[in-house]
């Protein structure tokens, strides 16, 4: 395969750190073609800096016949067509991420921690065996090689985003909890969580442990952190202990 990198990143940033530029002139400057989407944010960002430097070695995908952004004419365009029974916006989109991958030898991700588009850049090119370089927006640093590997990103993007209540049980596995009411009783009960306006908060003790989840400022719920998932895997063996009747 041809010196082809595949550039992705999350549409919330919206300049190129320096860092980047530096990583970006060394591609340009051993004529890798770049393959980029069409998207808003790292997607329009890295288009108009290659054209900024007059850089025409690079393929923007799109599941449109005409992309959505197009920084020059020169750049080429190649159209990647979604199959019908795919409804829903991001997973169409996911189509021409998973080609860039497919047709590339590195993927380059500028992440902000959080964005689910280009976490799954991320560890499909892993798990492709492709050469993953990736920038922690959020810190403003490279992912050291060692770091990039699968349990790392997912803990990132974890503690970013959290759990649901039903990835925790499906994580647990412990036949305690069959559904998500069990695992929303059990710690409403030990005084772990509370509910308030239909909608579960933690309590002081434990906020730690949990990420509100909002939405235009408005509480949704809660999402469940790394540390929970250890955490109450401790606590349920030593509420067992407890509970057991005593002889004397």
């Amino acid at each position: 395969m041809k010196n082809i990198v595949f550039i992705s990143g999350s549409i919330s940033i919206r300049k190129l750190p320096q860092q980047v530029k530096g990583s970006i002139d060394k591609i340009m400057k051993q004529n890798f073609e770049i393959l980029v989407g069409d998207s808003k944010g790292i997607d329009t960002l890295v288009q108009n800096y290659c054209l900024s430097l007059n850089y025409y070695n690079i393929t923007i995908y799109s599941i449109y016949t005409y992309p959505r952004y197009k920084a020059s004419e020169k750049f080429k365009v190649k159209y990647i067509k979604v199959p019908s029974s795919i409804k829903q916006e991001r997973q169409r989109q996911q189509e021409k991420d998973k080609a860039m991958t497919l047709n590339s030898k590195f993927t380059f991700a500028i992440w902000d921690s959080k964005s689910f588009g280009s976490y799954s850049n991320i560890i499909r090119g892993l798990n492709n065996n492709k050469k993953v370089k990736v920038y922690l927006f959020d810190k403003d640093l490279f992912l050291k090689q060692k770091e990039t590997i699968i349990d790392k990103i997912d803990f990132i993007y974890r503690e970013n985003n959290g759990y649901t209540a039903l990835e925790v049980i499906k994580y647990l596995k412990n036949g305690i909890f069959k559904r998500t009411q069990d695992l929303n009783r059990y710690l409403t009960e030990k005084l772990i969580i509370v509910k308030n306006n239909n909608t579960y908060i933690p309590t002081n003790e434990y906020q730690n442990l949990f990420i509100i989840d909002k939405y235009r400022g408005r509480v949704k719920g809660i999402k469940f952190k790394n540390e929970f998932i250890s955490w109450i895997e401790k606590y349920i063996q030593e509420d067992r202990k407890l509970q057991q009747p005593r002889l004397f």
